[in-house]
Parts: structure tokens; C-alpha cells; sequence
């Protein structure tokens, strides 16, 4: 519970901070994430591939219209994307959100 609570909070910051630095930049970042490959991904930084795994879940449970948010279950399936990624760095990122949460 601990890490999910930590995961939260830091996805908060970032997004409150990254959106405010984006912004302050005027300069729009834009991500094609049917692009991203695991490859790029597994070689963010820490809080950049934070970012991106949660927005990922994101955007997996909107597709799905899901409104439950289980922690543990997507921890479990973070540990799966996360070695699928490693076993396959050219797949992209959305192609295992995929098989994983589809």
C-alpha cells in the first residue's frame, strides 16, 4: 500500500510540475504513444518512465472504460509489461499494455 500511495503522489507532482514546466517552456511536447517502443521506455529516466507507465495504465483502463483503480493488480501487471519490455525493446510500449491489460 506504502508504494502505491508513493506511486500516487509522485504521479501528482509530475504531472503538476512537468505540466507547469511544459507550459513555462512555450514549447508543446507532443508523443505519439503508438510510437513509444520499450526500448526508449526501459531507457527514460526513472521519473520519466514513471510518468509514462502510469499514463499508460491511463490510457489502457480508458480505452477499457475501466473505473476501478486496483493497485496491486496493476503493480502485477507493471512487473509483466516491464519484462515483456526487456525480453522485446523493439515491440512498442502500447503493443504490451496491450497483450498484458487487454
Amino acid at each position: 500500500m506504502r508504494d502505491l500511495k508513493v506511486l500516487l503522489s509522485s504521479m501528482i507532482a509530475l504531472l503538476l510540475l512537468g505540466g507547469a514546466a511544459a507550459y513555462a517552456q512555450d514549447e508543446a511536447i507532443k508523443v505519439e504513444v503508438d510510437k513509444i517502443t520499450c526500448r526508449e521506455m526501459l531507457k527514460m529516466a526513472s521519473d520519466e518512465r514513471e510518468f509514462t507507465l502510469i499514463f499508460m495504465h491511463g490510457f489502457i483502463s480508458g480505452k477499457k472504460g475501466e473505473l476501478l483503480f486496483d493497485g496491486p493488480a496493476l503493480t502485477e501487471d507493471t512487473d509483466q509489461i516491464l519484462d515483456a519490455c526487456i525480453g522485446g525493446p523493439d515491440e512498442t510500449l502500447l503493443a504490451v499494455f496491450e497483450k498484458v491489460r487487454g
